[in-house]
């Protein structure tokens, strides 16, 4: 009885790995920015199709995630050693046949809706994740800025989902620069364990400063794209107003980092701007039925 309960309680573990691997959290928000870039301000609304292209870019999205752990488990037995891999609970082979399980999940679906330029970009984007998680390390700013554009692009899937691609391109290019900066706050927070295996992240590479330069610059051209274009959608002040507040939150959290950078610190404002993120989009969204 015994046994069969340990056997059952490390089953359940390891369900639980096999989900928290794929980042739930970022798991909804793809399928969120997939939908938002699909109906954000258009003009017919497509019943079926955008539900299949989120589940198509979520799975993708995972198994980005999943490859990532698979090539990032030495980093992560120093930076993040309770994750699935370094912890035991997945081994890297069924962490690796899981990873290539989603990719395929994911394009399988996109050829079924049937649109060209989802299906490339489904294809385009798992080589891409795959291409960082193999060689991201090592692309300094290049490796960056990869990551921001699939993590952008979520939108314009939803936009091609549904005739949508001119709005979604906007987003697309607030999304873009909103990840440049995160992906830099996280190359602060792995610092430590990046330079222990000869990663050439910006940090290591450029030097804190830099870092910081960068990620202040990206944050005033945010700031500039989204007070200047959500001008051209909303037409009450709350709205622009609402924005502002967002770019000025993502300010105060950079300004607390670089007054007292720590790995603790650099984890929190990550995080904290995956909450951001997700306000912001969930009150646009909802300032279109209401403007």
């Amino acid at each position: 009885m015994k046994s069969g309960w340990k056997a059952g309680k490390t089953g359940l573990m390891k369900f639980v790995s096999y989900i928290k691997i794929i980042r739930p959290f970022n798991f909804f928000f793809v399928i969120i920015s997939v939908l938002f870039g699909a109906f954000w301000f258009a003009k017919g609304i497509h019943q079926f199709i955008p539900y299949l292209a989120s589940l198509s870019a979520a799975l993708i999205a995972s198994g980005g995630y999943v490859i990532n752990d698979f090539f990032d488990s030495d980093i992560d037995k120093i930076n993040r050693p309770e994750r699935p891999i370094p912890s035991g609970i997945i081994s890297p082979l069924n962490a690796k046949r899981y990873a290539f399980l989603l990719f395929t999940g994911g394009i399988v679906i996109s050829i079924c809706i049937k649109n060209p330029w989802i299906i490339l970009l489904a294809i385009g984007n798992s080589f891409l994740l795959y291409l960082y998680a193999y060689r991201g390390k090592k692309l300094e700013f290049l490796g960056n800025i990869l990551v921001a554009f699939v993590t952008g692009s979520t939108f314009i899937y939803g936009g091609l989902a549904n005739n949508n691609i001119g709005n979604s391109l906007f987003v697309f290019g607030c999304a873009f620069l909103y990840t440049i900066i995160r992906e830099l706050v996280k190359d602060l927070e792995d610092i430590e364990g990046d330079k222990m295996i000869g990663a050439l992240t910006v940090p290591i590479v450029f030097g804190e400063k830099i870092t910081f330069v960068l990620t202040f610059l990206s944050w005033v051209f945010l700031t500039i794209l989204t007070v200047l274009g959500f001008h051209k959608f909303y037409e009450f002040p709350i709205f622009i107003l609402i924005i502002v507040l967002c770019d000025a939150y993502l300010l105060v959290n950079l300004l607390i980092l670089f007054l007292k950078m720590s790995k603790k610190v650099a984890g929190t404002s990550e995080k904290l701007m995956k909450i951001d993120m997700l306000l912001c989009l969930i009150l646009l969204w909802v300032g279109q039925w209401i403007r």
